[in-house]
């Protein structure tokens, strides 16, 4: 039996009766299945097109789609390197700011990200055209571009301490995530837990995990706050496992930022008197995480006296990496510009309030059949119908952004998060298919274009597949919509 709001299609095509087959047993029939597909204005497919959903990830096509519409593929994010107090006799008295514009690729590793090195020595370059050789002062690591919180309210807070879970501040570094290396020891004991990188000296680790039976689940997960330098291990990790890498969210993004650009300057050969800082939630200059140091107020940027910029990656690059690599600290850190762009300020709330006008813009209309509280699709507060994603695919694919956004899109079997998928189908298939994923426990969805042979644009199918409650195993739901994109691909 289909939830509410099934409709029949047009006609009855090939994909729609695979559709209908797949609705009438499980693992879809006790979940929630929503199709649209269309081509000019024949409908291949649909079920349940105005029911909203979860999208999940499906969430960075909207996202990365308002950015490139608002800002354009060649934009880019600024950082400002600046000071208080003088220059003289090649001394800085004062301190050097690294004022943080959001850029999320700042000490990244992803394929857009500028090598950290290059970007330091780039910093670096306006102290000696400055001719600065000291620093009687600290490094600060300035934040404040963004306002806090970082991660969303509504997020699973099982999300939190992980990577993908990491929010973005106004200065951030290597996506404010940290690697661990853990390693089993005897059964019943504490694993092993070794930093890998970023390095965090101030940091201390409680270690409350166990290590468990043989083929048993591994089950870690890590807790940090940006309340205070500490991180705590939970879980299990199986005995017979070698090793793992977890990757964990780092609260102290721009002290680390700070940390290193310390350390790259002081290699080079310029002293800094007072080490590395930040800016506390307070607005106070803070070397020590758990204590801002009390009455240093940090200086207002307005009124520092600029070296120079340093410019990221494009917006389309960064945005191809977002959905290749369904990056959610690049996604967002887009949903953060938004508001920056149009009202003047970050604010979670304005993003949202910018993305339902944009959309609006578009000539589309939020209200009823979308709802997006975030820009990654972390959130299971978001909903959005298979019908508004095609109508949105469809107003991208007639915009002036068009090759950026569908250039940002991977294909099937593609070194993104699509590698594994259509792996049967036939490669000159799989070429004009551009798609992004989206999972969560539940939650498997595919939205996208199918593109014509020959290059004809009425031509062009636009779908969305989405997936909700569905308990059965991941990969059956996941081949099911395999098998039902292959077949739109084959719809005479």
């Amino acid at each position: 039996m289909c939830p509410a709001g099934t409709q029949a299609a047009t006609r009855n095509t090939q994909t729609q009766k695979l559709v209908t087959e797949y609705s009438r047993k499980e693992p879809l029939r006790s979940g929630i299945f929503g199709v649209l597909a269309v081509r000019g204005a024949d409908t291949l497919a649909q079920l349940n097109r105005r029911v909203k959903m979860v999208p999940a990830s499906n969430t960075k096509l909207i996202t990365t789609g308002l950015a490139l519409n608002k800002l354009g593929p060649a934009w880019r994010f600024t950082t400002t390197i600046a000071h208080s107090g003088n220059i003289s006799d090649g001394t800085l008295n004062g301190d050097l700011y690294i004022l943080g514009g959001g850029d999320p690729t700042t000490g990244a590793q992803t394929a857009c990200s500028i090598p950290t090195g290059k970007t330091f020595a780039s910093w670096k370059a306006l102290l000696d055209a400055a001719g600065i050789k000291s620093i009687n002062g600290r490094i600060i690591g300035d934040p404040r571009f963004f306002k806090r919180p970082s991660q969303g309210m509504s997020w699973q807070a099982e999300d939190l301490g992980y990577s993908y879970g990491a929010g973005p501040a106004g200065l951030n570094f290597f996506l404010n995530s940290q690697q661990f290396t853990i390693t089993p020891a005897e059964v019943g004991k504490r694993p092993n837990m070794d930093v890998l990188y970023p390095e965090a000296p101030w940091m201390s680790y409680i270690n409350s995990a166990v290590t468990g039976e043989a083929r048993s689940s591994n089950t870690l997960y890590y807790i940090c706050s940006e309340y205070g330098p500490v991180g705590e291990f939970h879980g299990s990790f199986p005995s017979d496992r070698k090793s793992y890498k977890l990757e964990a969210s780092n609260s102290f993004g721009a002290y680390t930022c700070a940390y290193y650009f310390y350390k790259y300057l002081t290699q080079s050969g310029i002293a800094v008197s007072e080490g590395y800082a930040d800016i506390s939630p307070e607005g106070n200059i803070r070397t020590d995480l758990l204590f801002s140091d009390l009455g240093t107020r940090a200086a207002d940027a307005k009124l520092l006296t600029e070296l120079g910029q340093a410019r990221s990656p494009k917006l389309a690059d960064i945005v191809k990496d977002t959905n290749f690599d369904s990056n959610n600290f690049y996604a967002e850190t887009l949903f953060n510009m938004l508001a920056v762009q149009m009202y003047g300020k970050a604010d979670r709330s304005l993003s949202e309030k910018a993305e339902e006008a944009l959309l609006t813009d578009m000539g589309l209309r939020p209200s009823g059949s979308c709802q997006l509280l975030d820009g990654s699709g972390l959130s299971r507060k978001n909903y959005v119908s298979p019908e508004f994603f095609v109508k949105f695919l469809r107003k991208m694919e007639s915009g002036a952004a068009r090759d950026a956004y569908i250039e940002s899109l991977p294909c099937p079997g593609s070194k993104s998060t699509l590698q594994n998928r259509l792996k049967d189908a036939p490669q000159e298939i799989k070429e004009r298919i551009r798609m992004k994923s989206g999972s969560m426990n539940g939650v498997l969805c595919m939205s996208g274009y199918i593109l014509p042979a020959d290059g004809n644009g009425s031509k062009t199918i636009y779908f969305s597949i989405l997936t909700n409650n569905v308990t059965g195993p991941s990969s059956k739901v996941g081949a099911i919509i395999d098998e039902i994109i292959l077949s739109l691909a084959q719809e005479p």
